[in-house]
């Protein structure tokens, strides 16, 4: 299946949280084997962003990116945009590994963590 580079972001950037709940062993492996098949596209993705920050975002005298309000000073927000648009718009074929809705439902269980929309939302990406 084609992932793209957002989707596989947002994946790892949420499923930690998820990952700490009580869930069935089938959704567990799954959540811990599709990470593992996406983390080097992530690392990947990482590099290439920190090379568009390098020729982007403004430094200090210490050679660090400056940050105003939590976020990095970009010099050319256009230019930077476009770049990082077409970085997430990336996409990468994988084979994940997926679960059935109806184990996800098991999560309703008293013996499991109930699952919040969101962490269904995450799930969406591995659900057959």
């Amino acid at each position: 299946m084609k992932i793209k580079n957002s989707q596989i972001v947002n994946f790892i950037n949420g499923i930690m949280n998820l990952k700490k709940k009580k869930l069935p062993i089938k959704l567990g492996y799954a959540i811990t084997r599709n990470i593992k098949i996406m983390d080097p596209v992530a690392t990947s993705y990482e590099e290439e962003r920190q090379k568009i920050l390098e020729k982007y975002a403004e430094k200090d005298d210490s050679g660090k990116f400056r940050v105003d309000d939590g976020s990095y000073i970009i010099t050319d927000i256009v230019a930077y945009e476009r770049e990082m648009n077409e970085l997430l718009a990336i996409e990468n074929e994988m084979q994940l590994h997926t679960v059935t809705f109806d184990e996800i439902e098991k999560c309703d269980l008293e013996q499991f963590d109930a699952l919040s929309v969101q962490d269904i939302t995450l799930l969406d990406l591995m659900m057959e």
